[in-house]
């Protein structure tokens, strides 16, 4: 014969089902919680690449639009994190659970890092010339007898040796160098001629043409890979991210990479594919 139900039956099937009501209610399981991923964001100094502006962090930027695009949609919440790049220095050094750009020998020795297996694109350098200056560059000895522009404190590998400055060493001289304080400044030098080539990364002259009210077809590039050797750019972040999340971000990245979406933002920030002579 069935157990009658009683007041205290009732009141514990009431309780039970608001128990369950209660677990249903909370904000979200420890499975399903958001996890913080700290995008270390250096302050308007690397543009192109991370772009920043007053109250948004994540403007813009090559590499910004490939972090939305990784974390689009997943467990992983992205905190930017602005910095200055002596304290970034230290934030790599204390943070836990960091991400940012990247490349092989690109960090100082003391400073943990791991990169994705997938890359993102290349840092490719080309020389910019006036279109009226008919010069041909492949490689150093084309540049004998010219003067280079070329930004502050900025290394440039295959082209230091024969500086008349360069950054750290000494140069054979065999090709004269001026300096400018910011990739912008080297476009109005040699917009008003006083050098006749600026070395750069692709992107980066292109995206301070406009500050300088120079158009595209105004200048010609030219690819200078054989003198400046490119680096391959990749994700980088903290050793301490488990395992799941770096096979998280080499998926992401696989996947963008094979649906041409990494080409596609590459080409946005460098121009067209078209634009190297």
């Amino acid at each position: 014969m069935p157990n009658p139900i009683t007041p205290l039956t009732v009141s514990s099937i009431a309780t039970g089902a608001f128990l369950v009501l209660c677990l249903l209610l909370l904000p979200t399981s420890r499975a399903n919680a958001e996890i913080p991923v700290s995008y270390l964001i250096l302050a308007q100094t690397v543009e192109p690449l991370m772009i920043v502006r007053d109250g948004d962090p994540m403007a813009g930027g090559l590499f910004t639009e490939i972090v939305k695009k990784v974390f689009e949609g997943s467990e992983y919440t992205v905190d930017p994190v602005v910095v200055p790049w002596q304290r970034m220095k230290d934030e790599l050094r204390q943070r836990r659970n960091w991400i940012t750009y990247g490349f092989r020998d690109g960090f100082e020795s003391d400073i943990p890092f791991e990169l994705s297996n997938v890359p993102v694109f290349p840092f490719r350098h080309v020389a910019a010339t006036l279109r009226d200056n008919n010069i041909t560059i492949e490689k150093p000895e084309d540049v004998f007898g010219h003067t280079v522009i070329l930004v502050e404190n900025f290394h440039y590998p295959g082209l230091d040796s024969y500086l008349t400055n360069p950054t750290e060493g000494s140069g054979s001289g065999q090709i004269q160098s001026v300096r400018a304080f910011s990739p912008e400044g080297t476009l109005r030098m040699l917009r008003h001629r006083r050098g006749d080539i600026v070395f750069d990364w692709q992107a980066r002259l292109v995206y301070n043409l406009t500050a300088i009210d120079l158009a595209l077809d105004e200048i010609r590039f030219q690819d200078a890979s054989d003198i400046i050797p490119t680096k391959v750019m990749y994700f980088a972040y903290s050793p301490h991210w488990s395992m799941s999340f770096k096979q998280f971000i080499d998926a992401r990245l696989q996947a963008l990479l094979d649906d041409e979406t990494l080409d596609t933002i590459l080409q946005k920030y460098s121009g067209p594919k078209s634009l190297l002579d």
